[in-house]
């Protein structure tokens, strides 16, 4: 399903029968530490009589005769406690269905968390949710997931044998293999295999309006002195490898948020044209009955934002990534704005009715820009939604992020190869 349709409820209840079917006790859900409110929300909005525990409190051990829904956080799921607590509950028996959410996390099979989590759904009925498969514009993304539910075979027995059947190889001069496209009529075949046992639902993309609106901001001299020092060290230090282009875009993106990373570590804010323009927003919005939600790269954002916002302090709260949620400050009628960065965006329930969104900095990731974005959008929204997205000028880095990562460019070699960094830096 597309982010947003509503994929929670469907698989408890789905979880739910295979549980009661199959006489077990334990339903294993693996999410995001952050979406762990929101898993314990739509249990209770079902009303299923199941005691929660969360793996990260405390360990997880003894006999569970009662129903019970375990909850694991996908960084805690390789570690080796975790792999011994859930070894010998599925020895006694206990385990009834495994719960895998945003199965795109595990789409790469030699990463730590999709063998984790493969270890137990080859031998455990497994639920993988996602909002990307039928999206995914490398094939091999759909056979991670597939086989991160246990489910790979179906397609290929590995993902050499994957390859030699779906794709073809472009070699470079060297003959290397570094690009691979699907064969043709390669995502059809795909697609036929795996839909005995997928649901997929792929209505309209909203029954609301979106109305994206791109506002310029000037860099402020301050800002131009810092990007000037930075393009000219590039330059004469000639860097252009990979890694430290990387390190360029991040660091422009910082000047651009209003703040920048000194060698000790420590953290200094300076002025910025968007910190100035979301002041300005806020303060129109104190004047509405509505909210808005801030969507920031980095966390140094949020604590930047703050210092504008501390005005507003009592109508302000914050979700970050792997952090506390301010729940309690977010449903008080009061608290009109969340700063929030993109990868927490996986906050099924709190945002479906604000219709006012600003993109302070996006960071370079496709799903991080889907998954935000898609948490106004859902088919419980009544309103109509406003993204304000803030770039500089059209050859400005922040720009050219949003404009690639719009376009789904996933990884950071093409990303980087894509906007021509190189070419940005010589542009003095």
């Amino acid at each position: 399903m597309r982010v947003g349709e509503g994929k929670t409820r469907p698989a408890l209840l789905a979880a739910h029968k295979l549980i009661q079917e199959s006489g077990h006790t334990v339903m294993l859900i693996v999410a995001r530490r952050a979406a762990f409110y929101d898993w314990k929300q739509e249990v209770a909005t079902l009303q299923l009589n199941y005691t929660i525990r969360e793996l990260e409190d405390c360990p997880l051990n003894g006999i569970y005769t009662e129903p019970t829904i375990i909850l694991v956080s996908d960084g805690k799921i390789f570690h080796d406690l975790t792999q011994d607590m859930i070894r010998n509950m599925f020895l006694n028996k206990q385990i009834g269905c495994v719960i895998a959410d945003e199965l795109w996390l595990y789409k790469n099979p030699s990463a730590q968390k999709h063998k984790a989590l493969r270890r137990w759904t080859e031998l455990i009925p497994a639920i993988g949710l996602s909002g990307s498969i039928m999206t995914a514009r490398d094939i091999v993304d759909i056979y991670g997931q597939m086989a991160a539910i246990g489910r790979g075979r179906t397609l290929a027995r590995t993902l050499t044998n994957f390859r030699q059947e779906y794709q073809i190889g472009v070699k470079d001069p060297i003959g290397n293999f570094p690009t691979w496209s699907p064969k043709p009529g390669a995502y059809q075949k795909i697609m036929d295999k795996i839909a005995p046992f997928t649901h997929i639902y792929m209505p309209d993309v909203s029954r609301v309006k979106t109305k994206v609106v791109l506002t310029k901001v000037p860099l402020l001299k301050e800002q131009q002195d810092f990007i000037t020092e930075l393009k000219e060290t590039a330059a004469i230090e000639g860097m252009f490898e990979l890694k430290q282009m990387g390190n360029i875009i991040t660091k422009a993106q910082q000047i651009s948020d209003g703040w920048i990373q000194k060698a000790d570590g420590s953290t200094h804010w300076i002025e910025s044209g968007k910190v100035n323009k979301v002041d300005m927003l806020l303060d129109d919005l104190m004047q509405t009955e509505y909210k808005a939600v801030v969507w920031c790269a980095f966390k140094e954002d949020i604590q930047r934002l703050m210092e504008t916002a501390l005005k507003h302090s009592k109508h302000v709260a914050t979700l970050q990534s792997k952090s506390s949620f301010d729940v309690d400050q977010w449903n008080d009628p009061d608290c009109r704005i969340c700063l929030a960065t993109e990868a927490s965006g996986s906050s099924i329930n709190h945002f479906a009715q604000v219709p006012y969104a600003i993109y302070f900095s996006q960071d370079a990731k496709w799903h991080s820009l889907q998954q935000s974005s898609g948490r106004h959008t859902r088919r419980s929204s009544q309103h109509d939604t406003a993204y304000n997205i803030f770039l500089h000028s059209e050859k400005s880095l922040d720009a050219q992020v949003y404009y690639v990562v719009k376009q789904s460019q996933h990884s950071e070699r093409s990303f980087i190869q894509r906007m021509g960094v190189k070419q940005w830096v010589e542009e003095k």
